[in-house]
């Protein structure tokens, strides 16, 4: 197998995300080209391709004359990104039903075992991306790749978004996730469309609860 390599910009785009969503900026915050560039050990170069880049993701924000920042979302734009996101996960679990075979059906419960274990250690950052890739599987084994491609490219936000809503009580709250995941998973084992619509939207809905929306 060939190996893929990776251009500077498309490694500094890498980095410079991951350190996004594992929360090391504050939402709101500045972002530094300069800084980063010295901090990840880089020029200047591939890292404004980077940050340009994410701004088109959506992750940073070019404010006229101020610079460049991390979104912070109101309240108002969560609440927009969720209804479209509900609308999409309905339709991507639905999609898996149709054509989803056992093998992988033990794909998504191996993955909600995981992601019990990394609660057990209490490694919260990591039951985040968790929850996230969860969705992320089950857009994937739908086969419907447009609709994947338009779930990953909201999954970013919703990383962030998820970092807020489980700043406080991360124990209960992702215990209370993955228990909804799990009623989730049995909906599909059961190709229960009904009962798996109802379960992802009060999962992706519960956010507006912990959120305050």
């Amino acid at each position: 197998m060939a190996k893929i390599h990776m251009s500077l910009n498309e490694i500094a785009y890498k980095i410079i995300k991951e350190k996004i969503i594992q929360g090391e900026f504050e939402p709101g915050s500045r972002i530094r080209e300069d800084y980063l560039a010295e901090e990840i050990a880089m020029s200047r170069t591939p890292v404004r391709e980077a940050i340009n880049k994410l701004v088109s993701d959506g992750l940073i924000i070019n404010k006229a004359r101020k610079g460049l920042y991390l979104i912070d979302p109101t309240n108002d734009e969560i609440e927009q990104y969720l209804d479209i996101r509900i609308a999409l996960e309905k339709l991507s679990v639905e999609k898996c039903i149709d054509i989803v075979q056992e093998k992988q059906i033990e794909q998504i419960s191996d993955a909600l075992d995981e992601f019990e274990y990394c609660l057990s250690k209490q490694e919260y950052k990591i039951c985040n991306q968790l929850d996230g890739e969860f969705h992320l599987l089950i857009a994937n084994l739908s086969r419907n790749f447009k609709l994947y491609n338009m779930l990953k490219e909201l999954s970013s936000f919703f990383h962030l978004t998820r970092i807020r809503e489980k700043k406080e009580h991360p124990q209960g709250k992702n215990e209370r996730t993955l228990a909804e995941h799990r009623v989730i998973l049995e909906a599909i084992r059961n190709k229960d469309k009904i009962a798996a619509a109802s379960a992802i939207t009060h999962n992706v809905g519960a956010m507006r609860d912990n959120l305050h929306l």
